[in-house]
């Protein structure tokens, strides 16, 4: 989840190269939590890697949260719709992101767009061997005000607006503060990007957008 949407596209026209990745919650705030070249090469597998911050937590992983979940996210002026799970971690600790970058994941152990404090978390893969590149590969290119709607299952929709977007080496993303369940309630999106290490198979960062509520 980190790269530009333009090196990505650049990557996957000259290369037919496509990749995914994944968050990895960690930290004292999750209870589970989830935390975007070259020439001829062998075409590597898809890699699901997201490091988001794990906390302690009695909050058992079955547990079904009470709370109004979001099922669709659009960025209009970006030309994404995008369905949206809602998921626990994976057997590897990592935020459990469907295969499928056009569909994207809820962090359902974090706060959802109702919770009065924290940071709802929702990522996707940038792009995928099979499904090609997702809708979020095009984050990168959001301007600051840029309007986000998330509909939730009471048949509300919650607009956002873009604050700010990051693209952050992966050895150096704050989890803990992607995955923050402290102050004000607001939007974050995540998703692979940055190069591609063609040896260790992955992107080297992640682009992260923060966005808060339009009231």
């Amino acid at each position: 989840m980190r790269a530009t949407a333009g090196t990505i596209a650049a990557l996957a026209v000259a290369l037919a190269l496509l990749v995914g990745c994944t968050p990895t919650p960690t930290g004292a705030s999750l209870a589970p939590v989830p935390s975007a070249a070259p020439s001829a090469v062998p075409t590597p597998r898809p890699t699901a890697e997201v490091d988001v911050p794990r906390v302690q937590s009695a909050l058992d992983l079955n547990q079904v949260p009470l709370s109004v979940t979001p099922q669709r996210i659009r960025v209009d002026t970006l030309g994404i719709d995008m369905s949206i799970d809602a998921v626990g971690l994976a057997e590897d600790g990592s935020m459990a992101l469907p295969s499928n970058p056009a569909v994207a994941a809820w962090y359902s152990f974090g706060p959802s767009p109702t919770s009065p404090s924290g940071a709802t978390v929702v990522a996707a893969h940038v792009d995928s061997l099979v499904y090609n590149i997702g809708p979020f590969a095009r984050l990168a290119q959001a301007p600051a005000g840029t309007e986000i709607i998330v509909a939730t299952d009471d048949g509300q929709e919650r607009r956002y607006a873009v604050e700010s977007i990051q693209t952050v080496n992966k050895t150096d993303v704050p989890w803990d503060q992607v995955f923050d369940r402290t102050g004000p309630s607001r939007l974050t999106l995540v998703t692979c990007g940055g190069e591609f290490d063609y040896e260790a198979r992955r992107y080297l960062s992640n682009v992260i957008v923060s966005a808060t509520p339009i009231l």
